[in-house]
Parts: C-alpha cells; sequence; structure tokens
C-alpha cells in the first residue's frame, strides 16, 4: 500500500458562527491548510484551535481549547489562507516564502466576529 494510511469517519468541523456573535480561536499550523472541493463549492480548511463560540454543541469546551477543521469559503477564511499559501501556473497551491516569520503575527487567540450581514471579521484578542 506504499505511503498511503487508512482512515475512517469524519474528522471534526466547526460550525459556522451565527450573525451577530463571536467565537475566539488561536490559528493552527499553516503548512496543514488546504483548499478542499465540497458540494457547495471549493472552500478553505484551516486547523483552528476553539476556545468559545455560540453554538450550543461548545457550551463545555475545555480551557485548552478544541482543534478543529474551520472549512469555509467566507473573505476571511480565503485572506487568510491567501496570506501564506498561492496558486501556481499550474494550478497547484504552495506555501509563500517569507523573510521574516510570519507566522509569529498569528501568535495568540483572535476573535472571529460575525455580523449580521453575514460577514466575517477577525482580529486579535
Amino acid at each position: 500500500m506504499g505511503d498511503k494510511k487508512l482512515s475512517f469517519g469524519v474528522k471534526p468541523s466547526m460550525k459556522e458562527v451565527s450573525p451577530g456573535k463571536t467565537a475566539i480561536i488561536e490559528i493552527g499550523k499553516f503548512e496543514e491548510w488546504e483548499l478542499v472541493d465540497t458540494e457547495w463549492g471549493d472552500k478553505y480548511k484551516v486547523k483552528v484551535n476553539l476556545f468559545s463560540h455560540p453554538h450550543p454543541n461548545y457550551e463545555s469546551l475545555p480551557k485548552s481549547g478544541t482543534w478543529l477543521d474551520w472549512v469555509s469559503k467566507c473573505g476571511v477564511a480565503e485572506q487568510l489562507f491567501k496570506y501564506f499559501w498561492e496558486e501556481t501556473d499550474e494550478g497547484e497551491w504552495v506555501m509563500k516564502t517569507f523573510d521574516h516569520n510570519a507566522g509569529k503575527l498569528f501568535d495568540g487567540k483572535w476573535k472571529l466576529e460575525r455580523f449580521e450581514t453575514g460577514e466575517y471579521y477577525m482580529e486579535p484578542q
């Protein structure tokens, strides 16, 4: 079978934040992000550590958070993804090379807010 690993089931994904609500997240490893094809089109899959979220499923999150995939096509997810990744002429996504530790800019917790209009906004907590 070579390098392929067997896996079964579905990894947990973060539920969307309801309009008018916020979630607190930590941004995960950039090299683990990817563009995924879903039944609703391409979406950005970003690793996040979830500390708070208004959805009832997340009422009792551990203090250390829960690592999940945030799968979204919202503007914030796209901007985050394209900050670290770029598409080649062949249509492949590769990590950008920086002359500084770009990841350090994203250390710590971030507030992910969704406005009543449905748009997301993210800022350091």
